[in-house]
Parts: structure tokens; C-alpha cells; sequence
């Protein structure tokens, strides 16, 4: 009977007990004796020491997980809901990794998963990413880079940012 209550739950146990054996039962094969009982349970010190630490740990690790839920809670809610400071926490997380990374892989593998790309920032990354790989194209080539140049004015020009396109280098 006292076999489905933890160690902790020896109170509980007692009291079914008691309440199984308090009615007055007789005695097989003597009819005209009766009894009835009073029960009392305890643990051994080595028990109820094991049975406190075990409650412990499974009060740590409820708390542990509660902690855990909240701080989730807040990350989704707080963090994670602006797609700048997701990327923040996302590339702080991985400051580790990131040493080991060269600037392809971690264009090829960590702005995808960081960046949205309905976001100015990302869009800006990308676009400055394609002209740095097209001015390491023009290589040495001065004619190249002198008509590379030309060009980027005049669209700039066009496309009414003249104090951008001044800022760019001079052939």
C-alpha cells in the first residue's frame, strides 16, 4: 500500500495506513478478538538525508527550468524581435566561432542567418560585400578601376547624390 509514496510523501502513507487499520477488524479463527491498530512510519537518518537531497535537486532543477522559460520568454519578446540587436546577440553568442571564420564563410553562412532581408542594414552589407568583391576583380588594372569609377559617379550623379559621389576616390 505505502509502495506508490516517495520517501518524502511518509506522512501521507502513515495516515492511509492509519486509516486502513482503525476500524475494528477481528481476528481469523478468534472470533471474539478484535483489533485495531495505530501505525507510525519513519525513515532512517540515511534515508530521509537521501530523500531531502533528492527533493533539493528536483526543486534546483524545476527552478533551473523556470529560469530557463523566462529568460526564453524574454529573448523572443526583447531580442529576438528587432532584427539588429538579434543580430547583435546572435554574432556576441558566437564570438568564439566567429575568430576561426574567414569573411566568405561568414558571408556565405552567417549573415544569411542573421540578416532579413527586408532590413536597410542587411541590404547595405550585401550591397557593400558585391562592391568589395568587385573592386578586388579590377585587380591592378588602372583602366579598369579609372572606368569602374567613372561609372559608380555618374550613376550616383543621376540618381541625385552628388555628395556621395564626391566622396568616392579620386582615379
Amino acid at each position: 500500500m505505502t509502495r506508490k509514496f516517495a520517501p518524502a510523501e511518509v506522512q501521507v502513507a502513515e495516515e492511509k495506513l492509519t486509516l486502513a487499520a482503525s476500524d475494528f477488524t477481528e481476528v481469523k479463527d478468534h472470533p471474539q478478538v478484535q483489533v485495531r491498530a495505530r501505525l507510525a512510519l519513519s525513515l532512517t537518518r540515511e534515508d530521509r538525508s537521501r530523500s531531502q537531497a533528492y527533493e533539493d535537486a528536483v526543486r534546483a532543477e524545476r527552478l533551473r527550468h523556470a529560469q530557463e522559460r523566462d529568460r526564453l520568454t524574454y529573448l523572443r519578446a526583447t531580442v529576438l524581435a528587432e532584427p539588429a540587436l538579434a543580430r547583435t546577440w546572435w554574432l556576441e553568442q558566437q564570438r568564439d566561432q566567429l575568430a576561426a571564420l574567414t569573411w566568405q564563410q561568414f558571408n556565405d553562412k552567417v549573415l544569411p542567418s542573421v540578416a532579413d532581408a527586408d532590413d536597410a542594414h542587411a541590404r547595405a552589407v550585401q550591397i557593400a560585400e558585391v562592391l568589395a568583391e568587385v573592386v578586388e576583380q579590377l585587380g591592378d588594372d588602372a583602366g579598369r578601376h579609372k572606368r569602374f569609377l567613372e561609372t559608380t559617379r555618374w550613376v550616383l550623379r543621376e540618381m541625385g547624390w552628388a555628395a556621395a559621389a564626391d566622396r568616392l576616390p579620386a582615379e
